[in-house]
This record gives C-alpha cells, sequence and structure tokens, in this order.
C-alpha cells in the first residue's frame, strides 16, 4: 500500500530537451537511484505548476515525487510500503 509522505528530499536532477528528468534522490539517509519513470503529471497550485514523477527504483519500489518551483525543492509524496518478504 502507498503511505502518504510529504517529506522533503534532496534531488539530483538532468533537463533534457527542455523537461526536467529526477536521477536519484536522498531519503531517510538513503540514496535511492532512479531506474524508471512511470508517469508524469501537472497540477496548478495557484500561479505554480507542480510536477510530478511516478518512479520506481531497481528493486521496483514506487515512490511519487512532486517539484515545486517556487522553493524551488522537492517532495516525497508517497513511497510504496509493504511487507518484506510477502
Amino acid at each position: 500500500m502507498f503511505e502518504s509522505l510529504n517529506d522533503p528530499v534532496d534531488v539530483l536532477t538532468a533537463f533534457l530537451d527542455g523537461q526536467i528528468q529526477p536521477l536519484r534522490f536522498r531519503w531517510k539517509g538513503r540514496v535511492i537511484r532512479v531506474a524508471r519513470v512511470t508517469g508524469k503529471w501537472n497540477r496548478r497550485d495557484g500561479q505554480s505548476r507542480l510536477q510530478y514523477f511516478a518512479i520506481e527504483d531497481a528493486s521496483n519500489t514506487s515512490y511519487e515525487l512532486c517539484y515545486d518551483p517556487r522553493g524551488p525543492h522537492w517532495i516525497l509524496c508517497r513511497a510504496w510500503v509493504g511487507s518484506e518478504g510477502g
């Protein structure tokens, strides 16, 4: 199940063809490398456009990141929390 977090995180990004691309982020002292971006969408918050990214790491754990240009800062919105070993 997904757990709502809204934790600020540091994200290493690349800008490719005018688009922002998260590469890895630090959360709870761990560096999590982005293996795949599985979705992207935008949402307006007042005059700002928040950019959301659904991502997976190499172990197929899913996360949702949000880039807020007003800071600018990144938020880890949600993470998949499942039982270890089934």
